[in-house]
């Protein structure tokens, strides 16, 4: 089974360790080229200024590993201050390591990082979606040749520190064994305890509608929290505040052997029947099955009336793409925002899943897959999180305009392996993109400064779209206009992504 950099997007890695076996080393390594070129989007040096929390996860090895930290940019190309946790499958982790450094930013907001630990030194490539802002992978260096496979995400931290209500949790990782794990749930937090329900799937296997409890504390910015799942028990994390509404978690508990990452949104509101929880949504889902790795992004609508209407999804099992398959199916809805559904595909030999999800609100749920079905296979087991949000449709090519920041990641089974990539396209309004990416893959190592353009066309029907993007054919489908979600259509290149509207004045 291949280490797949699952997308938290979610997302997913920005450090590495020493002690838990990364490429990195204790002396400087060389920066690739910096990013140069490209479309004038208007983002400088100051565009990055403030505390950002960064969350990372990746792969170097066949050690999967995450990362969870803060560093400070003062907006004129230095790094002040910083701090970051590392864990990894392999029992090992580094908390608290102080940060220092040096950024750059480009004109079309990419960018990149080269952060020095009190343990070592590591490099990443950036795009600025705004100020807040955006994603990233590990870069490469010279003087290195091993690749570390891992992505990410950065986040601007704002508001005053506060940590009550109801959160809705997502955990991704593995199990002591080193089986796949994934959780959602909502949980609430309130004068230091919490309580709540956990859904579960530990390697295929579901515990559905767990009582979790479990306590919490915080001092500024940062914290711990402990809750229980329905197989691993008690939990031990830390927190780190990034907005009143999202806190980043990393799991501790190295010494059992978990290794656990994720995210707490705060739920703002829910749509607890069918009902009422109804429209057009976007599916964006990846994890494994028993065959191996698996990535899909469709849309559906919610009917009102407990039916999936106009399903249709592109998906990659293990290196094998099926495209626009119809579905149809089931939802049903409780009072607390958590919903389930049921997806029988038409036409094609996939297999059905059963879907869990919890509304951060009625535009967005975190979602995970717990069953699947297929009899032609002894054993098998489904796993896969992601999110589903809000569609709007009626776009067309005159919709996707301006910069966009482009993120892609996944593994190439033609022989490049892993690849990451980040990068600024220009939407012209008309069908085309132009634009600059940094990429690298586990057989080629890092590239900078690589010029791409290409076609798009997008379905104001369903907004299902098609593009060329980092030299890939894609599917896309709309969220709005600011926001797209790419899937490659190639069989050997198991890739997703997003593109997202940039803004040099948002924070």
């Amino acid at each position: 089974m291949h280490k797949f950099l699952l997308t938290l997007i979610s997302l997913v890695c920005l450090g590495a360790l020493v002690a838990c076996g990364s490429s990195s080393s204790s002396s400087n390594v060389v920066p690739p080229t910096s990013p140069s070129g490209g479309n004038n989007a208007g983002f400088t040096t100051s565009s990055l200024s403030g505390t950002y929390v960064f969350s990372v996860n990746g792969v170097q090895d066949n050690t999967n590993f995450a990362v969870v930290g803060t560093f400070t940019a003062d907006g004129a190309g230095k790094i002040t201050a910083g701090t970051r946790d590392t864990v990894n499958n392999a029992g090992s982790k580094s908390l608290g390591e102080t940060l220092t450094g040096t950024y750059t930013v480009n004109q079309d907001g990419r960018g990149q990082a080269v952060i020095s630990g009190s343990l070592t030194q590591t490099i990443y490539s950036f795009v600025l979606s705004s100020p807040s802002g955006g994603k990233l992978f590990q870069a490469g260096a010279t003087s290195n040749s091993v690749v570390v496979d891992a992505v990410g995400r950065f986040e601007l931290q704002t508001g005053t520190p506060a940590f009550g209500g109801t959160y809705v949790v997502r955990l991704d990782g593995e199990d002591f064994k080193h089986f796949p794990y994934a959780a959602i749930g909502g949980l609430t937090a309130s004068a230091n305890a919490i309580t709540g329900t956990i859904d579960e799937n530990d390697s295929g296997t579901p515990s559905l509608l767990f009582a979790s409890t479990g306590s919490y504390t915080f001092s500024g910015t940062t914290g711990t929290a402990s809750f229980t799942t329905p197989t691993g028990g008690t939990h031990n994390f830390n927190v780190y505040y990034v907005s009143p509404s999202r806190v980043e978690l990393l799991c501790t508990d190295t010494a059992s052997m978990w290794f656990l990452y994720g995210y707490a949104d705060l739920q703002t509101s829910v749509a607890g029947t069918a009902a009422t929880f109804t429209g057009d949504q976007v599916l964006n889902l990846s994890g494994y099955d028993s065959l191996g790795s698996i990535q899909e992004t469709g849309r559906l609508t919610l009917d009102g009336a407990g039916n999936l209407a106009k399903a249709v999804k592109d998906y990659n099992g293990n290196g094998t793409l099926y495209q626009a398959v119809a579905s149809t199916g089931t939802y049903a809805v409780a009072a607390d925002g958590r919903w389930t559904a049921a997806m029988i595909p038409t036409g094609a030999s996939l297999d059905s899943e059963g879907i869990v999800g919890w509304q951060v609100s009625p535009k967005q749920s975190l979602v995970m897959v717990t069953t699947g079905a297929n009899p032609s296979v002894s054993g098998y087991t489904i796993l896969e999180t992601g999110d589903m949000r809000a569609q709007t449709l009626g776009l067309s090519n005159a919709s996707i305009a301006g910069n966009y920041a482009q993120a892609f990641s996944g593994f190439d089974y033609g022989g490049l392996g892993n690849f990451e990539s980040v990068g600024n396209y220009l939407a012209d309004g008309n069908g085309s993109l132009a634009g600059t990416i940094d990429f690298q893959t586990d057989s080629e190592g890092f590239t900078s400064n690589s010029s791409q353009s290409g076609p798009y066309a997008v379905d104001a029907t369903l907004g299902r779209g098609t593009a060329t993007v980092s030299g890939v054919t894609v599917t896309f489908y709309t969220v709005d206009a600011a926001d797209i979600y790419m899937f490659s259509t190639i069989n050997s290149s198991a890739y997703q992504g997003t593109l997202t509207l940039q803004s040099t004045t948002a924070k």
